[in-house]
């Protein structure tokens, strides 16, 4: 401090809020700006493109998916430029009223062949990161079910008699952006299906959230591969 006064310099502090808009998710405390450096090969989405398709990197030129019972109006699933965890847009999976099954957005990481899925060889990875959050319309916490398909449990992979009995994991979502570390090998079926195999991790067919029937306001960015 002597030094300072010495030089006749100020030592000032200043805190601008971080504006958000209305019904997004508070900021990251730091942010996910270290993923930007991470291999782009991992990177399944980052919603930048501004449209449904995944980034053809990798091998990968999916898009993202809504599925949904048709109980109610569809489930909004879009890049949105109203929130994000970084840069200008993140995904945005939001809907209400479903009685039946419900409504699954996913991430198809290979374009389908005449409506049949292909499999994805993810088997150098150990799992999937994310960054997620709640919007304005749901309150929090939220558990979320989140997991991968394959070609052994889609509905149309050609394998399933009782489909979509997927590999899955729940994680507890807030109104403040975090980051997911979700393990492959942490992720299991409900038991539910056939039929029913350890996770095949050079056919996966995409990454899934599927909410609880009642109202869901899901925002995500920033999904990539994991070692």
């Amino acid at each position: 401090m002597a030094l300072v006064a010495a030089l006749g310099v100020a030592c000032t502090a200043e805190v601008s809020p971080i504006e958000v808009a209305a019904d997004c998710p508070s900021q990251p405390l730091r942010g996910p700006l270290a993923d930007a450096t991470e291999p782009p090969e991992r990177l399944i989405d980052d919603f930048e493109r501004g449209d449904s398709q995944l980034g053809e990197v990798g091998g990968r030129d999916g898009a993202w998916v809504v599925g949904w019972d048709s109980t109610s109006p569809a489930p909004r699933g879009e890049s949105s430029p109203q929130c994000s965890a970084r840069g200008r847009h993140a995904g945005h999976f939001a809907g209400k009223g479903y009685t039946d099954w419900g409504a699954n957005w996913t991430a198809v990481l290979r374009q389908l062949a005449n409506g049949a899925a292909r499999g994805y060889d993810a088997s150098e990875y150990g799992g999937i990161s994310f960054w997620a959050a709640l919007g304005g319309n749901v309150q929090a916490p939220f558990l979320l079910p989140v997991g991968v398909t394959t070609l052994d449990v889609a509905w149309n992979g050609g394998v399933c008699t009782r489909c979509m009995d997927y590999y899955r994991t729940e994680i507890l979502l807030s109104s403040h952006w975090q980051r997911y570390d979700v393990r492959f090998d942490e992720l299991s079926q409900l038991g539910i299906g056939e039929p029913l195999l350890p996770l095949r991790r050079d056919q996966l067919v995409g990454v899934i959230v599927w909410p609880p029937n009642q109202g869901f306001d899901i925002w995500v960015d920033d999904l990539r591969f994991e070692p």
